[in-house]
């Protein structure tokens, strides 16, 4: 599938990114200064809790295979790095879980 069509139905599947809490910020934040640096990665866990559009920013991380923080969780080719998550504890784990898994109320 070709054209415009297909140029719709993707601009459609990433049309979420709008109304994500880092729309606009520096990507490097999400890849080497949220490796470098523990306490920007916990800022950056919570911003992602807080985003109405994580469980969605998860999904696309996993199945794209990405690399870096999607929905607050640090990828490595789609799964998760348990390297640069290792500044996440038991209570900070289930809360990442939660909102990527419940529905909101």
């Amino acid at each position: 599938m070709d054209g415009p069509f297909q140029t719709a139905l993707v601009g459609e599947m990433y049309k979420w990114k709008d109304q994500a809490k880092c729309l606009g910020m520096d990507t490097n934040i999400f890849f080497d200064k949220y490796e470098e640096d523990p306490p920007m990665a916990a800022s950056i866990d919570s911003l992602c809790a807080r985003c109405p559009v994580n469980k969605e920013c998860f999904a696309v991380g996993v199945s794209n295979k990405e690399w870096g923080v999607w929905g607050g969780v640090y990828l490595k080719e789609g799964k998760i790095d348990k390297e640069f998550n290792q500044h996440k504890d038991k209570q900070s784990w289930f809360d990442t879980w939660k909102s990527l898994t419940m529905e909101s109320t």
